[in-house]
Parts: C-alpha cells; structure tokens; sequence
C-alpha cells in the first residue's frame, strides 16, 4: 500500500471523512437526496424521459444521466453504510453524476434489499448487501429476497473477519485450551452471538461441528450488549467483528480468526484453519448489487467507479481504519463469495439439524 500523504490525498480524507460523519454541507439536499430547485427537477425529469425513448444499448451507453442511490439496509454507522460512504465520493467521480446513501433499515437487511429488488432494473438504484443476507436466506430459505435469484453483483466494497474471543475470566488462552475444556464437560462454556440465526451464531454451530464439542448459545441483541458480559465471564466466547481494541487493551482474550491468512490488525492471531479447524474461513463482506435484470454495460461501469474508488490511498486509509480491507470492487469475487457463504450456512444448518421459526 503507498504510504498516505500530500495536499490532494488530504482533501480526499476529509471529505471521506465528512461524508462517513454526515456533512452539514449536504443542508440544501431534501430526504431523498435530491436538490431541491426547480431546475434540477426538470433536468431530472427530462433525462427520464429521454432514458425512455433511447434503444437498451444506447441507454446502456448514456448512463448515467441522473443521480444513483444507494440503499443501506442497516443503520447509520454500521460496516456496510460506512463502507460505502467511503466509496461514495470515488463513485461520484467516476460518474459524473450525484451517488446518494439512503439508509432503510429493518427485517435484518429485508425492508431495504425488497425495495431495491421491487425497483426498476436500471441501474439507478442499487443495494448495498452485506453478509447478513445470506445467512437470513439460508435461515429462511423460502424468503422474500435471495440475492443470487434476486440481484446482479456490482462488487464487494470492503470485508474483514471474525475473531473468537474468550473471557478473561475464564482463564484459558488457547484454542487447545477451549476445546479440551469443552470436551471435558460438554455444554458448559457458553458462548454468544448477536441473535439465533445470525453469521455469529452459525459460526459457533462451526466451531461445536469442526471440534466435535458443545456449548451452550446465548443470544443477544448485537454486539454492544453482549461485549460487557464476555468481559465480565458470564459469558465465555463470542465471535466478534470489533475485537481489536478489546484484544489490545487485554479485556479479552483472542483465539484466532476467520480469515484465510494473517489478519493485518491483528497479525498475533492465526486463523482458525492454522489452528486445526479445516476450511474455517468465514469472510465478513459487504458489498454493492444491482435488480436482477440490469444491463451488463450499466453492472461494467458501475463496477468500473467502485473498483477506482475503492483503490485510492484515501480510501485504503479509511477501510483499514474501520478494520477493514477494500474488496476488490468487481462482481465476480462478490458473486462467488455470496454462494460459498449460501454453501458454508445451509450446510451447518443441515448437519447440525438446526430449527428456526418462521
């Protein structure tokens, strides 16, 4: 990675910043993102109807001629809404053309990635999926959204790993130490997650499967509340994606992780696989996708803006601040990596005979 610096990379920094921490200067845009003149209405309005009348292809080459959304179906300041805010600015760039974030949160990613499914298949407006979706369609498999039946990839904008922690409490160090504890009294470590049926809850059903063990689930409402009970022991481990501060300031103990090689925040800790669990890599990602029907041309010069905006210094600097690495902004690695996560998921739900309510 080039080193960071420079008046120009500093400019690019700031605004990264100011569009993750929400810009004041944004004021004169309404809700939807838009500005509100009479002119810009009518440009937006023309270049509607000229999309209208223009041949596929020709369309295709046109775009874009208005503003693309962007929808986060999460809530503000989480990974994938601040993931594509550093984008943002790149893409703008790139396209010559306003790119608005709209947060629609609820339903675990559902309510935003239904509107963006339901919306026209032109490319101007797109979903920022995350791996939540893909656990929620192997929960529920008969759901209203699947995101390889449903959407075309763009690219991943950013991924990262999960890390197993314990508490200090407990009083063991190693992943050797886990597994030998929980085989020697089965069921009772306890360990969290963020809610049954989450990526952490089913990557703990991993872990019981690839160690031949069992602990007892404690699901919670998020990380933020199940952190202060795993620093205190009452609960034992936990999968978590904000390890590293907990790690360096000895609050928790760190045991491994999902990657498949040495994590760059966290470069003491070797992946699970290192540690005896075979084929134990399980990618957090988040990344853009399009309505299923969206012309090629329109997916290459989508792709095109996000893979340049992703790979500036600036942007780099911003991902690895988050914990994060850029993705490669491309659909192809997104699209395989949403169908080894359906694989990886379906596949413990099975072997584990794991029942969730519909």
């Amino acid at each position: 990675m080039q080193s960071v610096g420079g008046g120009k990379i500093s400019d690019e920094i700031r605004e990264i910043e100011m569009r993750v921490s929400g810009c004041k200067a944004c004021r004169n845009i309404d809700r939807g993102g838009h500005v509100t003149t009479r002119r810009s209405v009518l440009i937006h309005s023309t270049a509607a109807a000229l999309a209208l009348t223009l041949p596929r292809g020709a369309f295709a080459q046109a775009f874009p001629t208005k503003p693309i959304k962007i929808i986060v179906p999460f809530p503000p300041g989480g990974p994938a809404d601040t993931a594509v805010r550093i984008a943002q600015g790149g893409m703008e760039k790139s396209l010559g053309q306003p790119v608005i974030v709209e947060n629609v949160a609820g339903a675990a990613g559902g309510l935003g990635a239904q509107r963006v499914k339901q919306s026209e298949p032109d490319g101007y407006t797109l979903l920022q999926a995350a791996s939540p979706h893909t656990t929620n369609a192997a929960v529920k498999p008969q759901g209203n959204v699947d995101l390889i039946r449903d959407f075309v990839s763009i690219g991943q904008t950013g991924n990262s790993v999960y890390t197993l922690c314990a508490s200090k409490e407990l009083g063991l160090a190693t992943l050797g130490d886990i597994i030998a504890r929980a085989k020697a009294k089965p069921g009772e470590l306890k360990i969290g997650s963020v809610g049954i049926g989450s990526a952490h809850h089913l990557i703990a059903e991993m872990l019981k499967s690839a160690a031949g063990i069992e602990f007892t689930h404690v699901p919670y409402r998020g990380e933020a509340p199940a952190i202060p009970d795993l620093i205190a022991g009452r609960i034992d481990l936990m999968f978590l994606t904000t390890a590293k501060p907990l790690i360096d300031e000895g609050r928790v103990v760190g045991l491994g992780h999902t990657g498949d090689g040495r994590w760059f925040q966290l470069p003491q800790l070797k992946p699970l696989t290192a540690l005896g669990l075979k084929d134990f890599v399980v990618p957090g990602w988040n990344g853009i996708m399009a309505p299923k029907a969206t012309p090629p041309a329109v997916v290459a010069k989508l792709s095109d803006a996000l893979t340049s905006a992703l790979h500036s210094d600036a942007a780099i600097k911003a991902f690895n601040a988050m914990g994060f690495i850029p993705g490669a902004g491309t659909p192809g690695p997104m699209s395989k990596q949403i169908e080894e996560d359906m694989r990886i998921f379906t596949t413990v739900i099975r072997e584990r005979n794991l029942k969730f309510d519909s």
